[in-house]
This record gives C-alpha cells, sequence and structure tokens, in this order.
C-alpha cells in the first residue's frame, strides 16, 4: 500500500514541468497571434471607414441633368445630393491644402484644418503619422534607427521596388562611426551589414569603406560630401519617397500638381515680363517658380480678355483700338462711354449706382445696334476715359482691330 502512494519521481516531475513550459509557451505565442489580429482588424476597419467616406464624397458630386431630363425627377436631379458644386469644390481644396501641410511638416495645422472641415476620413494623415517620427529622427535626431525598423517591416516591398534606402541608411551609420574615430566598430559594422549589399551597390560600396582613410575636414571632394550634414536631409526625402511609392501617392504635392496644371495653359514667351498684365498669375516670383519646367501653352488662335468687361473679345464682341493704343472689348468702350457721360451729367460725381444704370444702358444699346464695327455713332455719349492712361478719347477716334 506505501507503494501506491509513494511520490512521483524525478523523471515524472521533469516531464510535467517540460509540459507545463510548453503550454505556458503556446498560450504566450496565442496571445501575441491574439493582439495581431485585433491589430490587423482595427486596421481593416479604419481602412473600410476611410473608403466609405471617400466614396460617398465622389458620389455627392452627381452630373447636371441633361436637356431632355427633368430636374425635378429622381434621376440626374442636379448636382450633388445636399453638397452643390460650391461647396464640393471647397472640400476639396480643403483636401489639397491638408496634403500640401502634411508633406511640408506642417502636421498640427493640417490635423486640425482636417478636423475643423470634417474631412479627417478623406486625407491620409494615417500615413504620416508614424513617418512623422522618423523624418524629425533623421533630419533633427541624426538617427537612423527608426528608418532602418521600417526598412525591416517592409524590406519585401522595398526589394521589390529596388529602394536603395536601407543600404544608404546603413552607410550613414557606418559614416558616423568613423566620424567619432571609433575605426574598429566601423570595420565589424561594414562587415556585418554592408557586406551583404555589395552585390547591388558595389562602387558606393567601395567609396564608403575607403572613407576610413579620411576624416571629416577631408578636402577631397567625394569623400566630404559623405561627411556632409546635408546627407541626412537627403535621406528623409529618399525615405519619402519610398513611403509615397508604397502607398500609392504622388511623389509631389496635389496642390502643386493641380497648379502647375493651371500655369501650364497660361504660360506664354511673354508672361512674367515688365509691362505685363498685372492679373497674370506667372508675375509673382512664387508661381514663376513653380512655371519653370512647365512647357508653354499651345494657342491656336490669340484670345483677347478686356479688362473692363473681363470677357474674351471675340467677333461678337470686337476688339476696339482707342488713341493711345490701348485695346478694350467694344462692350468695354460703350461701358466706358456710358460712365463718363454718367459722370459728366452729375457734374462730375457720379455715382456708383448711377454709372452702372448708364453702363447697362450702353451694353443693352451696343446689343440691338448689332457688330457692326467699333467707331460708329450713337446716342449714349461719345467720349469716354482710358481707365489705364486717363485719356479722354471720341468715339470717331476708336478704330476696329481684328484678331489673327
Amino acid at each position: 500500500m506505501r507503494d501506491a502512494y509513494a511520490e512521483p519521481t524525478e523523471p515524472a516531475v521533469t516531464a510535467r514541468e517540460a509540459s507545463l513550459e510548453r503550454l505556458r509557451l503556446l498560450l504566450s505565442q496565442l496571445q501575441g497571434v491574439k493582439r495581431k489580429l485585433a491589430d490587423v482588424s482595427r486596421t481593416e476597419a479604419d481602412d473600410c471607414a476611410r473608403c466609405k467616406a471617400r466614396l460617398e464624397h465622389l458620389a455627392a458630386l452627381r452630373p447636371y441633368p441633361g436637356p431632355s431630363q427633368d430636374p425635378s425627377s429622381g434621376s440626374g436631379s442636379g448636382l450633388g445630393a445636399g453638397l452643390g458644386l460650391i461647396s464640393w469644390t471647397r472640400q476639396r481644396l480643403d483636401i489639397l491644402l491638408v496634403d500640401h501641410l502634411l508633406r511640408n511638416g506642417h502636421y498640427e495645422t493640417a490635423n486640425r484644418l482636417a478636423t475643423t472641415s470634417g474631412i479627417a476620413l478623406l486625407t491620409d494623415a494615417h500615413i504620416f503619422d508614424g513617418a512623422r517620427r522618423i523624418v524629425s529622427a533623421l533630419r533633427d535626431g541624426h538617427d537612423c534607427g527608426p528608418a532602418l525598423e521600417w526598412c525591416a517591416a517592409h524590406r519585401a516591398r522595398l526589394a521589390k521596388a529596388k529602394s536603395p534606402l536601407e543600404f544608404k541608411l546603413h552607410v550613414q551609420r557606418f559614416i558616423e562611426l568613423v566620424r567619432a574615430s571609433d575605426r574598429t566598430a566601423a570595420i565589424a559594422y561594414a562587415r556585418t551589414y554592408l557586406a551583404p549589399w555589395g552585390g547591388q551597390y558595389l562602387a558606393e560600396l567601395q567609396r564608403a569603406v575607403a572613407a576610413l582613410v579620411f576624416t571629416p575636414q577631408t578636402r577631397c571632394a567625394a569623400y566630404r560630401a559623405l561627411f556632409d550634414e546635408s546627407q541626412w536631409r537627403v535621406l528623409a526625402e529618399l525615405f519619402l519617397r519610398d513611403l509615397y511609392r508604397l502607398h500609392s501617392l504622388t511623389p509631389e504635392s496635389l496642390l502643386n500638381v493641380h497648379l502647375q496644371a493651371g500655369l501650364s495653359a497660361l504660360k506664354t514667351p511673354a508672361s512674367g515680363e515688365p509691362g505685363g498684365s498685372r492679373e497674370d498669375p506667372l508675375r509673382l516670383p512664387a508661381f514663376q517658380r513653380l512655371a519653370v519646367r512647365l512647357p508653354y501653352a499651345k494657342h491656336m488662335h490669340s484670345k483677347l480678355l478686356c479688362a473692363v468687361t473681363k470677357e474674351l473679345m471675340s467677333d461678337a464682341n470686337p476688339p476696339v483700338v482707342l488713341p493711345n493704343g490701348m485695346v478694350y472689348s467694344q462692350r468695354g468702350v460703350e461701358m466706358l462711354m456710358a460712365e463718363y457721360r454718367a459722370a459728366q451729367g452729375q457734374g462730375g460725381r457720379a455715382t456708383a449706382a448711377a454709372a452702372a444704370a448708364a453702363a447697362a444702358a450702353a451694353a443693352a444699346a451696343s446689343a440691338t445696334q448689332g457688330q457692326g464695327g467699333g467707331s460708329g455713332g450713337g446716342p449714349l455719349g461719345s467720349s469716354g476715359v482710358c481707365p489705364a492712361t486717363g485719356l479722354v478719347f471720341r468715339r470717331d477716334e476708336l478704330r476696329r482691330a481684328f484678331i489673327a
């Protein structure tokens, strides 16, 4: 009976402890999987919310009803279901501004604009939240650690894109060891982290290792560049370029893209020249820098814009040349004459309402008289004042011009 209740032998205790240890390890692994699944689930829920918000944003922009459609019917009923074109465009502009601010490091301003405009789900702020710490570590802290961790997490995708980012980060760490005169550690680091890249970047690897015999004060330009502080800024830009590529973002700010698209339609050889139009955006230095590499706009026919009416001149509204060489549209000249006549009738003190009424009457009269030319007589005054030079001109001094 004593043998039946004897204490377990040592091998049996060891086997039980080993089983318990395996169970603890399995439990720890399951808990890790649970945490990862929770993170994946949360990420998927956030992505679904962003996709839904962006689809709703695009669905709000609907085409105007056709000429044969009834605007009051359910199909094609105007632009937007609750959002007009102006509201939608303003929201779109806010999205472009947030994107531009995020790319330029103004994270707080971008988040505040996104929150106040209600477009947080329509922006890519979640991508820049993680990148913010890495860019700050590279530019300000001169630390490659966070960037190398990011490269390790995305190594397969970076390798597929043939990105040199991870190699250049290791080179920078090697250079910092050389800068600190710790050549033994630098050689060990090169053997461990740089040698595996020899097949892809042999020339750059040889150049980096040769920096061992140089100092940061070297006069050799090729190696002085390796020790230059600007390398940290280059690494930050390279990281951002790969970040945009991995998340299918445009390499340049969307605001710049839209501005350049508009400037390319306005750029001509005469853009920005002295004496040009004050309304030409290319006379401003900021726009000139954006348009440096843009091609000239291809205009098959000249287009003249009247400085008075802000309308294009055409055969229905032909250009008229004043004695001083200034050119305005026929409607613009009639408006100038009407305003001058109204001012003369008021003793030189015409009110804005009187001038506007006289200008409207002149425009209506011009429309009923036909488009025969710019110099005929008329009942609504025979003189006007050029708004650019102050010259008083008469109707019989005007000449009709023709657009080539």
